[in-house]
């Protein structure tokens, strides 16, 4: 496929994402609804890095969804934004933020808030499951752009980057795949280094189609490692018959019963007319289903979205990873409430497809 290019990565210094902290602090310094405002992960690539926020809210809030469009700051402090997150979430909900994955985060302004740490228990399972719920989904986007006849560069370097924190939870398990480190690696260089690059734009392409194949076959090698534990099902799921979870419009999960092509190759035969597909093993399909079971709006369209829908013998999944996932929708679904309430219409830090 011949592509084109946009959104070249900025030419930016560190110090403009300091000036961009401190105009962000200074803007929203007089507003009672902020209890705080947290950043999360690191600028490592200035220009391709992103600012992903927290802001921690009161219950009720007066602030409306505009006012927290950075673009009322200036242009340049919502393109340090444009592809990363600002999450809105009550203070109930950011104490138990590391339960819905492990992250790492600053406060910026406001209250120094107490924040609920996982047992090592807990966040062996939190991680187990993370990867479950990040990977298909990142294979998923990585498919797109790769396919996209004109590419989003800043946004696949973006995706790229996420990527690899999926890859390093796998190596962590898996132990260390030299391809897998390799991505991780080109990806570094793509995002540190991209305008002394010589036709970086053919090295973009290649590092999408590794990570992709990468993906594949870390998540097979993964699907082997949990059927020989009992951390995630107590005993096999049998289904003859494909199963698509549509996560966001015209991008499904299928989840598959054969393995006689290849995942990979699945995908890329039904991935056309503006349709794209992420194909996995079926055996994380009870994944899915556990959460599209729970009450609440969230899980309610997610069962909407699975076809055909399949329910399963929940005794079937481990009891911790089952929790963990029930606490993750619980807490997801009570962060939907607390924003529909308000009038805010983005801003859920997990499962935001669905909202």
């Amino acid at each position: 496929m011949n592509h084109s290019f946009f959104n070249y990565p900025k030419q930016a210094l560190i110090s403009n994402y300091d000036d961009v902290r401190k105009a962000i602090i200074k803007f929203y310094m007089g507003n009672s609804d902020i209890i705080s405002i947290y950043e999360y992960g690191s600028v490592s690539a200035p220009g391709v890095s992103d600012l992903d926020l927290i802001f921690v809210l009161k219950d009720q809030i007066y602030s409306n969804e505009s006012e927290f469009d950075l673009s009322n700051i200036s242009s340049f402090a919502h393109d340090l934004v444009a592809d990363g997150t600002v999450i809105k979430m009550p203070l109930s909900i950011f104490q138990k933020i590391q339960y819905f994955d492990n992250l790492n985060f600053h406060r910026l302004s406001g209250e120094d808030v107490f924040v609920d740490k996982p047992t090592e228990l807990d966040d062996k399972f939190i991680k187990l499951a993370s990867i479950v719920d990040w990977v298909p989904e990142r294979i998923l986007k990585l498919t797109r752009l790769l396919n996209s006849k004109d590419v989003n560069i800043t946004n696949s370097l973006c995706v790229l980057h996420s990527f690899g924190y999926s890859l390093k939870y796998l190596d962590n398990v898996l132990g260390t795949a030299d391809e897998s480190l390799e991505v991780i690696v080109e990806t570094a260089r793509l995002r540190g280094d991209w305008h002394n690059i010589d036709h970086p734009e053919e090295d973009l392409i290649k590092c999408l189609q590794e990570a992709i194949d990468i993906g594949y076959k870390r998540l097979f090698d993964y699907e082997e490692y949990l059927r020989r534990c009992d951390d995630y099902l107590l005993e096999d799921f049998n289904c003859d018959f494909d199963i698509d979870l549509e996560l966001y419009n015209n991008h499904f999960i299928k989840f598959s019963s054969s393995r006689i092509e290849g995942y990979e190759s699945s995908a890329k035969n039904i991935t056309c007319n503006n349709k794209y597909y992420v194909v996995v093993s079926n055996y994380f399909y009870p994944h899915f289903a556990i959460l599209a079971s729970q009450r609440g709006d969230l899980a309610e369209c997610m069962l909407k979205k699975i076809q055909p829908p399949h329910p399963i013998e929940d005794s079937i999944v481990n009891d911790l990873y089952k929790d963990n996932l029930l606490r993750k929708m619980e807490l997801a679904e009570l962060n939907a409430v607390f924003l529909r309430k308000n009038n805010l219409k983005t801003g859920l830090i997990r499962y935001g497809f669905h909202f």
